[in-house]
């Protein structure tokens, strides 16, 4: 009866219920998808360093074969391979080299791991881990340690033992200490060359900035958004507090949603506005009694204002009227925006820089400068906007870090030939897959409207498509023009001879409607059977049709043959012989 009604109430069913039965098979079922999915990742990973191995014996024999390259024209396998791997996977360039560069450390570095792995008993993440903790060990000392690693893991995983990933590399840096304590100082000291601050273009009006610091470091900056979170915290209760000494009860209604509605600001919003506040300024801050002498914290100590001068991009055509709801926003550092955010920006900038560009495709191509190698700012401003980022196949380095490519190579010897420098023969790609493009065997075709075709040797083809903002403004344009025309055509559909709204028939119909009888009976008469074998095709009398089974026409205009017509025609000739002389010849 209890398990019944804790079944009722939505309660787990208690232990004398049939349900747990069945748990021992579940929990089965789950660890032996979780294995099989282990040792598919081992046989991935095996199957990527086998394909490595195959792009660098490929490389080998071709400079064996007598092929002496430059150093710069000298093709890595590993990019031949990473684009292998986005071909048939469809990841990322990213993904793929690190998926080769995992595998080639886990057959040379860490064979252990990988037997792991490929048993099943460790998961592809854990073996990162493991991996990366053991990065800077000696040679000398690597497979001892490594060995210890995976025996440790193995165990206590197998023992019941749940480790975070904190307390993995934990355990991991206390075996390496023992053994290699130098490798630990060499790996943190190579940590710090990752520190940096990035800025990554978002999606829906939103940009990520990400800053990698020293430990010490990101404590400061933690610190000093705090407490001018705790200043804005402040001022906004001081505000509160002012507006309800003086206004009614029905105003401190108000005031109780103005809490809540403080309530729900999270402290990630209310520390990137204390960025942005940091950075720029808070001339009308002032901060609490506790702030006070603070650098930083608002009033007479105030930060100094950083002048903000946006380089904005605005895509439109000229016909304003009908862009009014369709202009395009582009901060150059940081994506997209909408018109309104771009309008409350320069409300509060000292000045901006304003770009127009117009949309239509190699609306900035110059005849004289396409037979110049480098193109001009504003064709190379152009690109970039096409395509966004590098668009070889998976990679998404941003297109301002990117050379500009001709995708069919420029003609130094004679421009005129081919290769022009103009917007149907650029593209964007970074530094490693211009040089992937210009010396390894993979072809590339560019189509007008910025579509970049690449053909592997072995046949197959990969296809990109820009995704800049211009070239997201002209499908936008693209597809409004396509749905108007779709919309246009029930109420103007094209003329057609069987379409049966036409009710009333016009010159031309009667005319293509005969046309078309006339050669249905051509074609019946030139496909007519043969006459039987009792006929001869030499009688013309057997082939010939009589005029009354051709057509009515023929029947109601039958010739009449009259004797007394024939007699006045006689009579009248001859008394017109009479009267009129012959001719003088």
């Amino acid at each position: 009866m209890g398990g019944n009604a804790d079944r009722a109430a939505g309660g787990p069913p208690s232990s004398g219920d049939g349900a747990d039965s069945s748990s021992p098979s579940l929990l089965a079922g789950v660890r032996a998808g979780w294995m099989a999915e282990n040792r598919a990742a081992a046989q991935r990973l095996v199957a990527c360093y086998e394909l490595f191995r195959q792009c660098q014996r490929q490389e080998e024999s071709g400079v064996g074969a007598g092929e002496c390259r430059p150093g710069h024209a000298v093709v890595d396998p590993v990019e031949v391979a990473v684009g292998y791997v986005v071909a048939v996977m469809a990841v990322s360039t990213r993904r793929a080299e690190a998926m080769i560069t995992f595998a080639f450390d886990l057959h040379t570095r860490y064979p252990a791991v990988l037997a792991a792995l490929s048993a099943g008993r460790l998961d592809q993440r854990a073996a990162q881990v493991l991996a990366s903790q053991m990065a800077t060990v000696h040679v000398d000392v690597l497979e001892l340690v490594q060995q210890q690693v995976v025996e440790d893991y193995l165990a206590a995983i197998e023992g019941g033992i749940r480790l975070g990933e904190k307390a993995v590399r934990g355990n991991v840096d206390a075996i390496i200490a023992r053994y290699d304590a130098d490798g630990l100082r060499l790996r943190r000291r190579e940590a710090a060359r990752t520190r940096g601050v990035r800025f990554h273009k978002g999606i829906d009006g939103m940009s990520s900035v990400s800053a990698t610091l020293a430990t010490e470091e990101a404590a400061v900056l933690a610190e000093a958004l705090d407490h001018r979170v705790a200043d804005h915290k402040y001022a906004d209760a001081q505000a509160r507090a002012n507006t309800a000494a003086n206004v009614d009860a029905a105003t401190a209604g108000d005031d109780g949603a103005a809490r809540d509605k403080d309530e729900d600001y999270s402290l990630a919003e209310r520390r990137a506005d204390a960025l942005m506040s940091l950075l720029c300024g808070d001339t009308g801050l002032t901060g609490p009694p506790s702030a006070a002498g603070r650098p930083g914290a608002g009033g007479a100590a105030g930060v100094g204002l950083v002048p903000l001068r946006p380089q904005v991009t605005v895509i439109a055509t000229g016909n304003d009227a009908r862009d009014e709801g369709g202009v395009r926003v582009e901060f150059t550092r940081t994506g997209q925006a909408a018109l309104q955010a771009l309008l409350d920006l320069l409300a509060a900038s000292d000045g901006a820089s304003l770009e127009r560009l117009d949309p239509g495709i190699g609306a900035a191509d110059d005849a004289r400068a396409a037979l110049t190698y480098r193109p001009g700012a504003a064709l190379a401003r152009r690109i970039r906007l096409r395509d966004g980022t590098c668009r070889h196949p998976g990679c998404a380095v941003p297109a301002d870090h990117c050379d500009l490519d001709h995708a069919a190579p420029f003609n130094h010897a004679d421009p005129d030939r081919g290769g022009h420098t103009v917007e149907g023969n650029l593209v964007c790609l970074c530094r490693r897959h211009h040089r992937f493009k210009t010396f390894s065997d993979w072809s590339y075709t560019l189509a007008p409207d910025g579509t970049l075709h690449v053909t592997t040797p072995d046949g197959s083809t990969m296809r990109t498509r820009p995704c800049g903002p211009l070239a997201q403004y002209r499908r936008e344009q693209a597809d409004a023009e396509t749905q108007a025309w779709q919309r246009q055509q029930p109420r103007n559909p094209d003329p057609t001879d069987t379409d049966p709204t036409d009710a009333e028939p016009t010159f031309w119909s009667r005319r293509a409607t005969r046309h078309r009888t006339e050669r249905a009976r051509t074609e019946h008469a030139r496909t007519a059977p043969a006459p039987t074998s009792g006929t001869s095709n030499n009688d013309p009398a057997a082939n010939q049709t009589s005029p009354n089974t051709v057509s009515r026409w023929w029947a109601r205009n039958t010739p009449h043959h009259s004797e007394i017509e024939k007699g006045i025609r006689t009579l009248l000739h001859d008394h017109l012989d009479e009267l009129i002389d012959p001719p003088p010849f």
